[in-house]
């Protein structure tokens, strides 16, 4: 078997050799200097993972992925940066869509283990859906639970907003604790789950990270005036959040995150089950102690009974009650 193939881009030789010692054991490297140049390498050859600096002179690290996004979709992305960007850490998230968001100076292993974990990702979607990623989101269908949209939130003129953004299209349900959420999260189909990282006395950081390990082609969208980098780059690697935006929000802005979003959950429903759960995030420890209650935990585990009837068609669920 071939190696996988690795594209990694910084403007630094130093820091192109020693990525390349690390990794060229295990993966065909190909380095550059140029972001320029990484995009023509990317429309000419297959890449399972291209890993990118940030500062870089002629194009962001950030740019540089979002414009990799077209051209090479199935191409698992990595961002590496020595500098705590708010800014940045946003545009990765909300542009190119990245996996892992990685500082320097970075671990030996922690490196390896990442870039393993995007190859093998890469090369598993790939091999389940080799045919090109839609230009375009599917349409929505009306009042189908697969397009049901879970807010939590107590804010009533983000509800009043997602609502706008929605339309016709979804079905919005909204609650504003962390039982609600894994209340309607264990007894409906939830394609889209929109949270603030704020509201008094709840950790939703939580529930996002639980609920992307429990539902992978669950896609999460963070709402929030808050603005923390570590926050952020810790939902990258522990939760794969898919979009980050500001508030107040823009209904506009809104309607086409969650145009994207239901994209990129057909596009994760259909790789089932070659990308799995410990696949798409980083193993978070002591999770299941954060689940406070015995009645979140019971919760939980009807989400799992209802997810194993859905990922098995021949096995005849029983049918769940709200409590």
């Amino acid at each position: 078997m071939s190696k996988l193939r690795i594209l990694l881009v910084d403007d630094e030789e130093r820091i192109l050799r020693s990525l390349g010692l690390l990794l060229r054991m295990q993966y065909e490297v190909v380095t550059t200097t140029s972001g320029s140049e990484a995009l023509k390498l990317l429309h000419q050859q297959t890449f399972h993972v291209l890993m990118s600096d940030q500062r870089m002179p002629e194009m962001t690290g950030t740019e540089l992925l979002r414009q990799a996004r077209s051209i090479a979709p199935r191409t698992v992305r990595i961002l590496l940066t020595g500098y705590a960007d708010v800014e940045a850490s946003l545009a990765s998230i909300n542009e190119g869509e990245v996996f892992r968001y990685i500082n320097k100076p970075w671990g030996p292993k922690e490196l390896r283990d990442t870039v393993a974990l995007a190859a093998d990702m890469a090369h598993q979607t790939m091999l389940a859906r080799p045919e090109p990623v839609p230009s375009s989101p599917p349409t929505p269908i009306k009042n189908q639970t697969q397009t049901s949209i879970l807010l939590v939130d107590n804010d009533p003129e983000t509800l009043q907003t997602v609502r706008e953004a929605a339309g016709s299209d979804y079905r919005v349900l909204q609650c504003t604790t962390l039982e609600q959420a894994m209340l309607i999260l264990s007894s409906e189909a939830v394609a889209i789950l929109i949270c603030e990282l704020e509201i008094p006395g709840q950790d939703t950081a939580t529930l996002i990270k639980t609920m992307k390990r429990e539902s992978p082609s669950l896609i999460t969208m963070v709402l929030t005036y808050l603005k923390d980098t570590r926050r952020v780059v810790e939902l990258i690697n522990q939760a794969q959040v898919f979009r980050y935006l500001p508030k107040p929000a823009r209904a506009g802005v809104l309607r086409k995150s969650l145009e994207s979003s239901l994209l990129r959950h057909h596009e994760l429903t259909r790789s089932k089950p070659a990308i799995a759960a410990d696949r798409l995030v980083e193993p978070i420890p002591e999770i299941r102690e954060q689940l406070l209650s015995s009645r979140l935990s019971s919760q939980l585990h009807k989400l799992r009974s209802r997810l194993l009837g859905q990922n098995n068609p021949n096995r005849k669920g029983e049918a769940l009650t709200q409590p």
